[in-house]
């Protein structure tokens, strides 16, 4: 009788000095995710990686003991205007966003996997197809790519190089990838470019070297030139006028969309110019 009267007290002081003090076993559970933004199909759906995961702790006296599940890894399409999502693809084995993804047309999305130089096939709303190992012949950037673009006639181009490599275009049918030494002349001077259609096109930011001195500062303008491989004419779009685009970041493609800050414009192909009427700010 006296040893089940000593561990009742036990056990009543324990949770009275617990609830006092630390708050025994509290255990809290959270869901966390991370995104890796891929790119813009048409003119209202954005599409992303998603990496979702859970997050466990349990606080004990000396602190936290916490603990992270992984709940899966999924392709992500929403509206971008409306915030609702239209698509999501199953599990994919990129758990941790380290292949590189992008859209090469509205519904197609290619990724890479820079150790191995496999590329794998999504389309939209459907099923990923392995397109396999492709062999490399000249020198290798594999480990410096950052982005896939179009570059037409079955072809894609790996942007981003080293010193020793500056950039590699991919033969789709023969499943090949050749790397380049040195870039092309078209390449030159482009923060990104891509095929349309059988025209090359290319973007680049500038700026007004001449400037203002006010106040004892020296302020320049700033803008973003598009150049293309038909006709000999350079659109330019200064970003001190209505726009209201921000002249700091460098210019690259999203597919549909061309970002810069927190702003996205497109591409007029018919006339080879910016879309001054498709402005997009992003909040």
């Amino acid at each position: 009788m006296m040893k089940k009267m000593f561990r009742l007290f036990l056990t009543v002081a324990l949770a009275i000095a617990c609830a006092g003090m630390w708050g025994c076993g509290k255990e809290d559970v959270e869901e966390l995710s991370s995104t890796s933004l891929i790119g813009f199909s048409g003119d209202s759906l954005v599409v992303y990686v998603e990496e979702k995961y859970e997050e466990t702790c349990e606080h004990k006296p000396a602190g936290a003991d916490c603990s992270t599940r992984e709940k899966g890894t999924r392709i992500v399409m929403d509206n971008f205007y409306t915030k609702e999502n239209v698509w999501k693809s199953g599990k994919i084995d990129d758990k941790y966003i380290v292949d590189v993804y992008d859209l090469v047309d509205d519904s197609t999305i290619i990724e890479f996997n820079k150790e191995k130089s496999e590329f794998y096939k999504w389309t939209l709303e459907k099923d990923c197809e392995k397109l396999g190992s492709f062999s490399w012949s000249g020198c290798n950037t594999s480990r410096n790519v950052k982005a896939i673009r179009p570059w037409g006639e079955g072809k894609w181009r790996l942007v981003g190089g080293n010193e020793n490599c500056a950039y590699a275009i991919v033969d789709v049918r023969e499943k090949t990838i050749t790397g380049y030494e040195k870039l092309d002349e078209f390449a030159e001077g482009c923060s990104d470019l891509w095929d349309h259609e059988g025209v090359k096109y290319c973007v680049n930011p500038f700026m007004d070297e001449e400037g203002v001195y006010e106040n004892h500062n020296w302020y320049f303008d700033y803008g973003m030139a598009l150049k293309n491989s038909k006709i000999d004419f350079v659109d330019t779009l200064w970003f001190n006028g209505d726009y209201g685009l921000d002249g700091s970041l460098v210019p690259y493609k999203l597919n549909s969309y061309i970002s810069l800050g927190f702003a996205l414009i497109r591409v007029d192909y018919e006339n080879h110019i910016f879309d001054r009427n498709s402005i997009v700010k992003i909040d």
